[in-house]
């Protein structure tokens, strides 16, 4: 077993990984997996593989947030077929080394999850994944406007309300189909910024981030976000359990797809009001 940095020689054995564990990142006539290509650029992304046998068979990446001392663990995925060898939990430790302040959003493999409390993580609370049907939101409020947005504004804004640079990360989706950066003005003052694209493998927009600024109306902010990203298509969208718009979304129809849960040494490290997270990125 080995466990090393990754390089752009890796890029074809990390996309099979990704899309083993139903993780699809091949968009239709694109040479190289955009987000896969995103891992192994990103500046300050540590990014490894682990060989079994000297052949790569999983993969693991983290990005630090406000500090050296913080990370979040972007990936964490071994090839099925070599699955329960050890592989990931060593590809975890390496990723995550120096960090004594951890956190990521677990999937439901309890295989996952125990090597998460292994290193000192606790689940805390649930990302919800759901499922917006066009119209189920509702007419556009009067005072609430949406402009479009370039990656330098929504990365300007993003970090002045939560303290972390978005730049690498908002230009990555800004080069994705159909993409849009757009800000969310409730009566006349900036309460959000967000991407939002093309769906990969299904109809309709997925939304990859949103920023809320603080003291905004988290609901009414959450609804304007949604509709800008949809665009009166069907849209996918991770948001934390604990948002306050949750109910209020839920009771205007839309749909809870799916879930992963967010684990962390500490619950303070991520408010899940202040942003709709890339599950891969934050």
């Amino acid at each position: 077993m080995t466990v090393r940095p990754a390089v752009d020689a890796d890029l074809t054995a990390i996309t099979a990984i990704l899309e083993a564990n139903d993780e699809p990142v091949s968009w239709p006539g694109v040479p190289r997996a955009p987000y896969v290509d995103h891992l192994l650029t990103r500046p300050g992304l540590r990014l490894v593989v682990g060989e079994l046998d000297g052949v790569v068979a999983g993969v693991a990446g983290s990005i630090e947030v406000g500090g050296p001392d913080r990370r979040f663990l972007t990936d964490l995925y071994v090839d099925p077929a070599r699955q329960s060898r050890g592989l990931g939990t060593a590809m975890l430790r390496v990723a995550m080394a120096g960090a004594q302040e951890r956190m990521t959003f677990s999937s439901r493999d309890p295989r996952a999850l125990g090597a998460y409390l292994r290193s000192g993580m606790r689940p805390w609370w649930p990302l919800l994944y759901l499922e917006v049907e066009a119209g189920r939101l509702g007419a556009q409020e009067s005072a609430v406007e949406t402009r479009r947005s370039d990656v330098s504004e929504t990365a300007r804004s993003s970090e002045a309300w939560t303290g972390i640079d978005r730049t690498a990360d908002f230009a990555f989706y800004a080069r994705l189909p159909e993409s849009e950066g757009f800000t969310v003005v409730l009566d006349g003052a900036p309460a959000a910024v967000g991407w939002a694209r093309k769906e990969l493998h299904a109809p309709g927009r997925w939304l990859d981030h949103a920023t809320f600024a603080p003291g905004a109306d988290r609901i009414r902010a959450a609804f304007g976000v949604l509709r800008a990203a949809a665009r009166g298509e069907r849209l996918g969208a991770a948001v934390p359990g604990p948002n306050p718009a949750v109910a209020s979304l839920l009771d205007a129809g839309v749909r809870i797809d799916g879930t992963d849960t967010f684990c962390a040494t500490d619950r303070e490290l991520l408010d899940p009001t202040s942003l709709f997270p890339s599950p891969g990125a934050l």
